[in-house]
């Protein structure tokens, strides 16, 4: 069956959600044939989280590296959000207040529900590898191309830990892979989920060449040596129709926000849970999120206030939006903020950021050529009021 898999994209894809930690290890089993093509999803939206893990052997297993992952099997879209794992976890129900701290106490079941709780979503699936299976299946893909910022050096005789990756163009093999997206500097668990986010790029360069297709037997064995999963076999066949249409360079990925803090004498990631919620409101919940990283924002302060313009962009960033400029209005005495438009494709999104600013939409007629050039850009006049909305 390996023979007649020529979608590059399809393989590539597949590749890229094993190194993520969602593994399919039926993916190619004749079972397929007997399964239902409508499947078991009502929701278009299919959560799934993902966990790297310490292997036992010095201690009781933490979770490294924890992904949320949100496949949408409408559209073939699909949005990560990377948790830190000194996530700081209020709450009553738990023992531990570090979120990694949950696979020692109840494995990734438990992992699962502490995400679920701190997140107010539901996580369809899980799937889980500890390191020396992470290791093997990069190591089948030949290593990984990957430019190195900076030296990474780090020794730990008592653990047994000797990191020493130069920096440059470097193709890292699985033990050096590790290293790299393990690799803790002094701003912790931010500059390696930075790391983490840059590794999972240059996974997808590796795994578009076609010259992978001669790797797929070995990265398969690896995969259902690596990979526990409670991903049923009769729910195999929607994650198999989404994975052959997803666009490989439309996974848009954000880590969880928040903020570095000492509570007690031990370090965490204090969790910005309003920006969490928006962030997880649109990029798991639903596809505006991704979407609206389409579009470029002129934000132009209309109100003479100071930061008007700045705080908007600010909190429309955090709808997934990009800003191409902030400045100022022809003038001040904006009672209402407006939202420009210039293709009328765009005023349902429009009327989206009227709704949250509490403004008014204005549709601009232009000319064919200038409206083809204005696809995709929206005005926003920042006017009175913006202040209960930021």
């Amino acid at each position: 069956m390996l023979e007649k898999l020529t979608d590059w994209k399809y393989i590539a894809l597949i590749i890229f959600l094993v190194i993520i930690g969602v593994a399919i290890p039926f993916l190619w089993n004749d079972e397929l044939s007997q399964i239902s093509s409508s499947g078991p999803f009502k929701e278009n939206k299919v959560n799934i989280l993902a966990v790297g893990y310490d292997s036992n052997v010095n201690g009781p297993s933490r979770a490294d590296t924890i992904i949320l992952i949100s496949l949408d099997v409408e559209t073939n879209e699909a949005g990560l959000i990377f948790l830190p794992r000194d996530t700081y976890v209020n709450s009553d129900k738990r023992k531990f207040t570090k979120l990694n701290s949950s696979h020692v106490y109840g494995g990734i079941e438990l992992t699962r529900k502490t995400v679920e709780e701190m997140l107010e979503i539901d996580v369809d699936y899980y799937l889980e590898t500890d390191f020396r299976g992470f290791e093997k299946i990069i190591d089948r893909l030949g290593g990984v191309n990957i430019n190195v910022s900076r030296n990474l050096h780090y020794v730990d005789k008592a653990g047994g830990l000797y990191i020493d990756i130069p920096a440059g163009e470097q193709t890292l093999n699985g033990k050096e892979a590790l290293e790299y997206v393990r690799y803790r500097d002094l701003r912790g668990d931010i500059g390696r989920i930075e790391r983490q986010q840059k590794f999972l790029d240059a996974v997808l360069a590796k795994v578009l060449s076609p010259t992978i297709v001669t790797k797929i037997p070995g990265i398969i064995k690896e995969v259902n040596n690596a990979v526990n999963t409670n991903i049923p076999i009769q729910d195999i066949t929607p994650f198999l129709n989404t994975a052959k249409e997803i666009d490989l360079s439309n996974i848009e990925s954000k880590m969880l926000p928040g903020k570095a803090k000492y509570i007690n004498g031990i370090s965490y990631w204090v969790p910005d849970m309003q920006a969490a919620e928006i962030m997880v409101d649109n990029l798991i919940r639903n596809k505006s999120y991704l979407n609206n990283k389409d579009y470029q924002l002129n934000i132009l302060n209309g109100v003479g206030e100071s930061g008007a313009a700045s705080k908007t962009a600010e909190l429309l960033k955090k709808y997934g939006f990009q800003i191409a400029d902030i400045g100022n209005a022809d003038n001040y005495a904006y009672q209402n903020s407006i939202i420009k438009y210039y293709v009328k494709d765009d005023q349902e999104t429009a009327a989206k950021i009227a709704e949250l600013l509490g403004g008014k939409t204005e549709f601009i007629e232009t000319d064919k050529n200038v409206s083809e050039e204005k696809n995709n850009k929206i005005e926003v006049i920042v006017g009175k009021g913006y202040s209960k909305s930021v």
